[in-house]
């Protein structure tokens, strides 16, 4: 029986839980398990996913894949929906058509027809100003973020709604490699790795804000007034990489020692004004095989920070393919 995960927000405004749904056991039981995501891989590689803020069980998972083009990467997307049965599943398809949540991402392929071409695209943000931002406009503008290497090297660049072609964001590019941008709910802090510096580390992008400023494409792209700094405390003397920020939590990909082996994850929390020592998520997620790209979906009604995360790990369809497990409780 499908069963829907609804915001705490929502929930609040209407005053009561949807019929089946216990307050006490908003999410199932933690995921313990790393799940193969059957539906959405193939024979190619896939990974670099993106998971939209999930509202009232639905979404779209948006990743990186050779399927179409073979010899690069390009962005593919599916419709998706959380079940839970037994375990926590992703699937692919439409539960609930119609709803408010499809109107606000109904022009992904549109954007992600913008990013796509003969070279390789990564790391996709796809980002609802009304959903994903503290926004106080009510405007459902949706926004792509990503990288792609059709320069040589990766840039950061980014594609609306409308006619406008995509574009880079240069105060976020250098000569060197730079991808992987994620943003904070303010609009304030956006992370991404670099290698401008020799190898690969984490760096921070500041804008200041006033109270209540509304968070708009312009301010993001081209603010006027900015500061970037390399976050020592995730970043070191190996390859740091693929930031993600959901609230005060980072995950990211290092090749430090100390790990299962090849590319492992990590997570820090944010509290006291800095990052903390970034702790291996472990064998239970790690392998000796190459762990890539970790997203953190935005749940708000899961007491546990689920992961969704591509591995090249034996047992899968090819290649890399996406998985998902939870990552750590939060309560």
């Amino acid at each position: 029986m499908r069963k829907l995960l609804p915001v705490i927000l929502l929930l609040l405004v209407f005053g009561c839980w949807p019929p089946g749904m216990d307050p006490n056991k908003r999410d199932g039981k933690f995921l313990m398990d790393v799940v193969n995501l059957e539906e959405f891989n193939s024979e190619y590689d896939d990974y670099n996913s993106s998971l939209p803020s999930n509202r009232s069980g639905e979404s779209h998972l948006i990743f990186s894949s050779k399927r179409e083009r073979k010899d690069v990467f390009n962005l593919v997307y599916f419709p998706a929906y959380f079940q839970y049965d037994k375990r926590l599943k992703l699937k692919k398809g439409v539960e609930r058509a119609g709803n408010d949540y499809h109107q606000a991402y109904a022009n992904a392929g549109l954007l992600i027809g913008k990013a796509n071409g003969p070279f390789n695209v990564y790391g996709p943000s796809l980002l609802s100003r009304y959903y994903d931002f503290n926004s106080y406009s009510g405007t459902k503008d949706l926004w792509l973020f990503y990288a792609d290497d059709a320069s040589g090297n990766l840039d950061i660049k980014y594609a609306k709604e409308g006619t406008a072609d995509a574009a880079p964001i240069p105060y976020l590019n250098s000569p060197a490699n730079d991808a992987y941008p994620t943003f904070s709910r303010m609009g304030d802090k956006i992370y991404f790795c670099s290698d401008r510096d020799g190898n690969f580390d984490i760096y921070e992008a500041s804008i200041p804000r006033a109270e209540r400023e509304d968070v708009t494409l312009e301010s993001l792209i081209n603010p006027s007034e900015y500061k970037i700094r390399k976050v020592e405390e995730l970043s070191g003397a190996y390859d740091d990489k693929c930031p993600y920020l959901n609230e005060n939590v980072m995950v990211f990909v290092s090749d430090r020692p100390g790990g299962q082996g090849g590319q492992d994850i990590y997570y820090s929390e944010y509290a006291d004004g800095k990052w903390s020592v970034p702790v291996n998520a472990g064998p239970r997620i790690n392998t000796a095989h190459n762990e890539y790209r970790p997203i953190l979906p935005r749940l708000s009604n899961f007491s546990y920070d689920l992961m969704i995360f591509s591995s090249d790990r034996p047992g899968g369809k090819g290649g890399y393919d996406l998985y998902m497990t939870g990552l750590k409780n939060r309560w």
